[in-house]
């Protein structure tokens, strides 16, 4: 029986969440994460925080109240996205750009709103 995950995070699960990027052993079957950052003023993701979550098709870290300020920082930026990706929404991304391994072959809409992203990526990419 194939199992399809949704990681929906609230400020209750906040403190599960590290958890969940960095020791859960299910994220290859991770196929969409809905984050609301707006309970949450900041949080601090490593570079490799997606880099196991090769299905992950959905991934959605918005801000659901308008006016309230959050950041969600990447430090040493992100290593990955998956291939798989169809859907990316993140307000406030904080990067110049995304990863430079990123193939969106399958990416269907892209939202980056009020972010900091100058270029998408590097290099030509084949869509």
């Amino acid at each position: 029986m194939q199992c399809n995950m949704v990681l929906v995070v609230s400020l209750k699960s906040y403190f599960k969440l590290s958890f969940t990027f960095t020791g859960f052993q299910g994220t290859g079957k991770v196929e969409g994460i809905f984050l609301d950052v707006s309970k949450i003023r900041e949080i601090e993701l490593s570079s490799t925080a997606l880099e196991r979550m090769y299905k992950l098709r959905l991934l959605k870290i918005y801000n659901s109240e308008a006016g309230v300020k959050c950041r969600v920082h990447l430090p040493h930026g992100l290593k990955s996205l998956s291939e798989e990706l169809r859907y990316l929404h993140w307000d406030g991304y904080p990067l110049t750009s995304l990863p430079s391994n990123f193939r969106p072959l399958n990416l269907v809409e892209i939202n980056l709103s009020s972010s900091k992203v100058k270029q998408l990526w590097r290099g030509d990419q084949v869509l």
